[in-house]
């Protein structure tokens, strides 16, 4: 909630008034918010070239809060179209705007372009763990005029083939 507040803080007023509610409200009751715990095993030698851990998208949620991985391999899809490295030293965090906050911001946060490639050298010998804490609001939640939380969820389920 207090990452939010100070995401609502600094919009310009014509979205900071668009906003149904305060970001900071839209997770309090959420059953939606998740922590995931994602491993990537070691490569076994045989991917396809080019192959990636994980491809590039964002995500649904409002914000992923997300602590350093134990190895590198994230990178971040800047606003000039280059992916950069993103730093995985202990202790950092790295946050990144959702689909959701870029709905419900009319596009004045663009949401996170980012993927995992494939580790070379030693690194592929050892697993990534992942610890992303996804910060869903709830589904009564009003985005924007063409979605609440919950009809934007179950759009972009459908589209990923999750649900039918």
């Amino acid at each position: 909630e207090e990452l939010l507040g100070w995401v609502e803080q600094y919009p310009p007023p014509e979205i900071a008034k668009s906003y149904r509610e305060p970001l900071s409200n839209m997770i309090k009751g959420s059953d939606h918010t998740l922590l995931r715990v994602l491993r990537y095993p070691p490569l076994t030698g045989n991917e396809p070239a080019g192959a990636v851990r994980a491809a590039a998208h964002g995500d649904i949620n409002l914000l992923t809060i997300l602590p350093a991985a134990n190895e590198p391999g994230l990178q971040i899809k800047g606003t000039d179209g280059l992916w950069r490295d993103v730093p995985c030293d202990f202790g950092t965090l790295a946050i990144n705007i959702g689909d959701m906050l870029q709905e419900a911001s009319q596009g004045y946060y663009p949401s996170t372009l980012h993927q995992v490639l494939n580790p070379t050298g030693e690194g592929a010998k050892r697993s990534r763990v992942s610890l992303p804490l996804f910060l869903h609001p709830r589904n009564d939640v009003v985005l924007s005029e063409r979605y609440t939380a919950g009809s934007y969820l179950e759009e972009r389920l459908r589209e990923l083939g999750v649900k039918s």
